[in-house]
């Protein structure tokens, strides 16, 4: 019976796409002539729309002959209408449409919105979606410069670990089970010194767009979330650039169009380094560190049908250290990407890409023991990938666009710990593993009527150990499908409710101090070890409540199972003719449930959001958080866990409130401010004296909580806009409230000078302190 309502439904769908025209094309911004990806397209006569893609393409189907309006809208560019002819039946129309950016007019003054009141009842089905523009990322208060993941991470159910880390818990989980793309290959440790501050440069991306849970079938591999950066194309009418001047580093990028005969294109650069190197001989307590990276990406318009790019991204971190040994590490990424957008016709569009991916790491340490003797020590970590993808989507009629595609993926992994001293070469850890990850994904978005829409889809992945140097861990060959299924119900104009169900898997694991350090190593997963599983189910509600004022709210609730926690004892018990992967962890599982709520807000130049929320993370790992007196291990909170977070973040344009300029410049404030519950955190339950110090025994974990979270950072910038070009100094304060944060908790035993009693005393390390920065930016 399924088999023939399959086949009924296929042959409905392939008729459908025979007998009637449609409307194609492309979206693109008048300014730059660059794509952009969830313009809704719509036809007034009817109300069918569509909305563009990624590469800013859309088609609608089921057209008949006739003259047709075609309404555009997009957030933050000014809507469009225009004409569309069908002549008969097997027409293919189309366009390229040209947008440009919303601006309000003034006296003298021409000030350009970023933002526009949200459709919410689009024609694709989005759950746990976030997009943010460079503009939008640029307008955050940041540690010195705009950030990538720093402006992520203030989103409901979004948390870092520690002003120190820009590592993202998504809603429970660890960074490690987050898939991070950069023009669609993956990177695996996205941050510069430590996790201060993130791999990506703000000015070379174009947008940024975060999938917390519930990510449809064609991503997988992660058990969190999503977060897919896209490099800015180029402008493709004219050479632009900005310069970027702060106390921490400089940056430049320049874009613009190429032409060779009847060949057009783009080209896009951007390159940035820190300098606090050069201050170190300075300024006393700097340390002697520099980071650099830089974006560079072509493309070449072919024809209507083909459009070729490549994009790399490399980035690297040196840090010198005397902490007795003298320690220098080095640690950076590498990506490369080809990509090929072909059109085979209005209905079937394509995408492939070959890409590459490195992620490597070394700690050297030299020891002067004697005169003339020197010790060294090497600690070297590389991860590379090698991916082709094929990205496919197929729209027969208005009601269905199916989704599908191919993935391989190639890891090479390597780990090598070397001394001049004289060990034991079995105890000292080397691996060189090569895995192979394959998925096929299908997915359908079928509009059955004209409130309801349903997404079902399926990713089959086969993960195999193709080498490995370990002679007992045996190869991997595992097999699983992962389900995935959205519905949504649209209450009225401005309003949905959705549900949405799906399963994870995992095959790499990553062996952490805790937070995104150089010093974390991935492995692929072998015989002893199961992939990590997580069901994810999410209820939401979106609304516009009035024109530039919505909320979304989300409840949702994940499982996890085969969680891993990095075993201590492997450092001493590890031996490489018997190591396998089960003996560096510990197993488990967990959960995790809560709401979020967020509050868009774009009234009378006040635009960001409010954002709250509730979640409960638990987790049970062997061996870990033992109880005492049964000796078994018990659900704990996580370090990251905090059952309360709020954001508010929000800019302020003034001259677009007031139609006013201030010293002839137009004048903006940006302000984010956190408020967050304190983190678990150990507390001692036993303490004897060894005879030379205190001793501390730790049983539970997450005993107690530390003193909640607070912090605002503020900005001011000014921009004198004058011919072609506009100069725009800012000064930003970071926690303004000078509020001290604390970050570790760290106890000791004291002698109360009273009773002469011994009690239990403790210090606090805290975290950012009140800082100024500024800095100017150039654009021309």
């Amino acid at each position: 019976m399924f088999k023939k309502l399959l086949l009924i439904l296929a042959a409905s769908m392939l008729i459908s796409s025979l007998f009637s025209a449609t409307i194609s094309g492309l979206v693109v911004n008048k300014s730059n002539g660059q794509p952009i990806e969830y313009v809704n397209v719509i036809i007034k006569e009817s109300q069918v729309g569509s909305v563009t893609n990624h590469k800013g393409y859309f088609v609608i189907t089921g057209l008949k002959p006739g003259q047709y309006t075609v309404l555009i809208t997009a957030i933050g560019f000014s809507s469009i209408n225009t004409t569309v002819t069908i002549n008969k039946d097997s027409d293919d129309a189309y366009s390229k449409f040209e947008i440009e950016k919303k601006s309000l007019e003034g006296t003298t003054i021409k000030v350009v919105s970023q933002y526009e009141d949200e459709i919410v009842n689009t024609p694709d089905i989005k759950v746990s979606n976030y997009t943010r523009s460079t503009e939008q990322l640029q307008d955050m208060v940041s540690l010195g410069e705009a950030d990538v993941i720093r402006s992520i991470i203030t989103l409901p159910g979004v948390a870092p670990i520690s002003d120190f880390s820009s590592g993202m818990y998504v809603r429970g989980g660890s960074p490690d089970q987050n898939l991070i793309l950069i023009d669609d290959i993956d990177v695996y440790n996205p941050n510069h010194f430590g996790g201060i501050f993130s791999t990506f440069n703000t000015d070379a991306v174009d947008n940024v767009e975060l999938l917390k849970g519930g990510f449809p079938a064609k991503y997988g591999e992660r058990l969190s979330s999503v977060l897919n950066v896209r490099n800015r194309d180029g402008n493709r009418k004219k050479f632009e650039g900005i310069g970027r001047l702060s106390l921490i580093s400089s940056s430049v990028t320049m874009e613009g169009p190429w032409h060779l005969g009847e060949n057009n294109g783009s080209v896009m650069g951007s390159f940035r380094r820190s300098y606090m190197d050069l201050l170190q001989g300075l300024i006393d307590g700097i340390p002697d560190y520099y980071f650099y990276d830089g974006h560079l990406k072509a493309n070449y318009d072919l024809d209507i049908n083909n459009r070729l790019s490549v994009s790399t991204y490399f980035g690297r971190d040196q840090l010198k250290m005397d902490i007795g040994p003298e320690m220098t590490i080095s640690w950076g990424n590498r990506t490369f990407t080809s990509q090929w957008v072909h059109i085979f016709n209005p209905q079937f569009f394509s995408h492939f890409i070959i890409a590459g991916s490195t992620f490597d790491s070394k700690i050297s340490m030299k020891t002067d023991a004697a005169e003339d003797q020197v010790t060294t020590m090497d600690r070297i970590n590389s991860i590379d990938d090698i991916t082709f993808k094929s990205i496919m989507s197929y729209k027969p009629n208005n009601e269905h666009n199916l989704e599908f595609g191919f993935e391989n993926k190639i890891n090479g992994i390597k780990f090598e710990f070397k001394s001049s001293e004289d060990y034991d070469p079995e105890k000292t850890p080397k691996v060189n593993t090569t895995c192979s990850t394959t998925s096929l994904y299908i997915q359908d978005t079928w509009d059955f009527d004209s409130f309801w829409s349903i997404q079902p889809g399926v990713r089959m992945t086969s993960n195999n150990g193709l080498k490995s140097n370990l002679p007992a861990s045996k190869k991997a060959n595992y097999y699983r499908a992962s389900p995935r299924l959205s519905i949504r119900r649209i209450l009225d104009v401005d309003s949905n409710v959705y549900f949405s169900y799906g399963r994870y898997y995992q095959y790499l694991t990553l062996v952490s101090p805790g937070m995104s350090t150089p010093f974390d190593l991935w492995f692929p997963l072998d015989k002893s070890v199961k992939p990590g599983e997580s069901d994810h189910y999410i209820l939401g509600y979106k609304r516009s409540i009035m024109e530039g004022l919505g909320i979304d709210i989300e409840a949702y609730y994940k499982t996890y199972n085969n969680l891993v926690e990095y075993r201590p004892e492997t450092d001493f018990e590890w031996n490489n003719s018997t190591g396998q992967l089960k003996d560096i962890f510990n197993m488990g599982k967990g959960n995790t449930k809560g709401i979020d709520f967020l509050l868009r807000t774009d009234l009378q130049g006040l635009s960001g959001f409010v954002g709250y929320t509730y979640g409960i993370t638990q987790r049970k790992i062997e061996n870990y958080n033992t109880n005492p007196d049964s000796g078994e291990p018990e659900y704990f909170y996580p370090k990251y866990d905090r059952t309360h977070t709020m954001n508010i973040v929000e800019s302020f344009n003034y001259t677009q409130y007031s139609s006013r300029q201030f010293l002839g410049a137009d004048l903006k404030f940006g302000l984010t401010y956190s408020l967050a519950s304190g983190q678990p955190d150990p507390l001692p339950e036993k303490i004897y004296f060894d005879g030379n110090n205190y001793q501390f025994l730790y049983s539970y974990s997450d005993s107690k909580r530390l003193p909640y979270y607070s912090r605002l950072d503020v900005n001011v910038k000014l921009q004198f806009n004058n011919a072609g070009y506009s100069i725009e100094p800012y000064i930003q304060i970071i926690n303004m409230l000078n509020r001290k944060n604390v970050w570790s908790r760290n106890y000791t035993v004291k002698t109360n000078n009273n009773t002469g009693d011994f009690v239990l005393d403790h210090e606090d390390s805290t975290q950012f302190p009140l800082m100024p920065f500024i800095g100017v930016d150039i654009k021309f």
